[in-house]
């Protein structure tokens, strides 16, 4: 195996200057994920997250091609997923995090089931 050398060896041989710069990447890297790659690291399969969204599974690989999408379908996505979407505003020096859109989707799910 030629030019092949176990990880552990390599990184014994980085300074502790390239040790710290590669772990401050790898926690960006794991900070910024697209659709994707948050389903694959949750270990979630497309037919199992089109299950969970009561569609089929090309939809879910559409979903995740999209470069633009509904907020109530990234939503109703990172839901199926097991998590919340939240939106924030970024300001040099401080965030505000928009709370309206999430009560107004909240509220219209809760007319769709009781209408259901």
């Amino acid at each position: 195996m030629a030019g092949r050398h176990p990880f552990a060896k390599l990184r014994a041989k980085m300074s502790p200057q390239a040790r710290n710069r590669a772990a401050a990447k790898s926690r960006r890297l794991r900070r910024t994920m697209d659709l994707a790659e948050l389903r694959r690291a949750l270990e979630l399969s497309q037919q199992q997250l089109a299950k969970k969204l009561r569609v089929h599974q090309p939809e879910v690989a559409k979903i995740e091609k999209r470069a633009d999408m509904l907020l109530s379908t990234l939503g109703a996505v990172l839901r199926a997923m097991g998590a919340d979407l939240k939106i924030v505003a970024s300001f040099p020096g401080h965030d505000v995090q928009i709370r309206s859109l999430g009560k107004m989707q909240r509220n219209r799910e809760r007319e769709n089931e009781s209408r259901a």
